[in-house]
């Protein structure tokens, strides 16, 4: 996945492009992304949400004209699913997830997976037919921003999380980034810890795998804290 906040298309559609080659053939566990896609890009007046149930790397024409009409400062998040469970696949159970309470609009886009048992039982929801990131999404709509770390004890593998956060009192917008995993649950599944880490450029933050797909690598992103991509 990624997230990218400036006015440079050309740089944007570059990533985009390493996101896409990733999806086709993980460079670090050579998974292959193919269940659902999608995007939100805002830019004070522009917004723009879509989401697919197809492989992010045989609509990338689509993925390039929905950028297209973006002009000034742009703030975007982009994200191919890999799904762990099959028969939750369908377009509107891709990411970016909305969203809303009285106070904000968030879009989210998760990596990894949380307990989602467990995270239906305190949310009062039954989760059997969710993703168990739209729960992530669901809890951050009752806890506010804030609230993401405490997410952290529903964790099995990651808490890679992107969000773009709109106020509705004030109308500005806010993209977050957060990077958390359970280094214990990845060692004890052959995980390499290097797939759920996130890397930062000057405008951007990517998972690890597009370092290896053919964009700069940036630094990594502090562990376990929310961060604000400026």
């Amino acid at each position: 996945m990624l997230a990218y906040v400036g006015k440079d298309k050309e740089k944007l559609k570059k990533l985009a492009s390493c996101l896409i080659n990733s999806a086709k053939d993980d460079p670090i566990t050579h998974d292959v992304h193919k269940d659902g896609w999608g995007l939100v890009a805002y830019n004070g007046e522009k917004l723009i949400h879509y989401r697919s149930g197809n492989p992010i790397f045989n609509e990338s024409e689509i993925l390039f004209n929905l950028l297209d009409p973006l002009y000034g400062e742009f703030k975007v998040i982009i994200h191919a699913r890999l799904a762990s469970d099959k028969s939750l696949v369908a377009s509107f159970l891709s990411h970016p997830y909305l969203e809303s309470n009285e106070k904000e609009i968030f879009f989210l886009a998760h990596n990894g997976s949380v307990d989602k048992q467990e995270l239906g039982k305190y949310l009062n929801i039954n989760p059997k037919m969710m993703v168990d990131s739209e729960l992530v999404a669901k809890y951050i709509s009752a806890k506010g921003i804030e609230g993401v770390k405490d997410l952290k004890k529903f964790t099995r593998s990651a808490l890679n999380l992107f969000i773009l956060y709109i106020d509705r009192e004030s109308r500005k917008s806010s993209l977050y980034y957060f990077n958390y995993y359970n280094v214990e649950y990845i060692k004890a599944k052959n995980i390499p810890e290097e797939y759920y880490k996130l890397y930062k450029g000057e405008d951007y933050v990517f998972s690890s795998s597009l370092a290896y797909s053919g964009c700069e690598k940036g630094n990594e992103v502090e562990f376990g804290e929310i961060s604000e991509l400026l």
